[in-house]
């Protein structure tokens, strides 16, 4: 009996983390989305200086200003993408992206047939020439 309370009592406690995504902010580089990006901000803050009270606390002017970044940071600027290293080059990025379409088709064929031999070849020589331009990037 000691031995199971023991146990419980050991087992490792799991935090529950919240699932936010960073918003895609090398949209901002190009100069039209950084307009469009300004002048959704400013409407968005005059729309919600309209609805502000004067009784309002600290926490609701956060929340009021949270949600307006929200808003217009998820329409605008869209969420960030987290599978791509900076350091690939476009080219190859783009060959991995031929080798993820390679491996669908293949995947939707039967292994043995002439074209499941044909798309294992092709995607093993896929796989080679992105570690090649992979080494060559980094």
């Amino acid at each position: 009996m000691i031995i199971g309370i023991l146990r419980i009592r050991t087992q490792k406690v799991i935090k529950r983390t919240i699932n936010r995504w960073r918003y895609n902010l090398k949209r901002l580089e190009d100069i039209e989305c950084q307009k469009t990006f300004k002048t959704k901000l400013r409407e968005g803050a005059s729309a919600s200086a309209l609805r502000y009270e004067t009784h309002e606390g600290v926490e609701q002017k956060w929340e009021r200003i949270k949600t307006t970044f929200q808003h217009i940071g998820e329409n605008t600027l869209g969420q960030e993408d987290n599978t791509r290293k900076e350091w690939i080059s476009d080219s190859t990025w783009k060959m991995i992206e031929r080798r993820k379409q390679t491996n669908g088709r293949l995947c939707a064929t039967y292994a043995r047939t002439k074209k499941g031999k044909e798309l294992e070849k092709e995607y093993a020589a896929l796989s080679k020439e992105i570690k090649k331009n992979v080494r060559k990037d980094h």
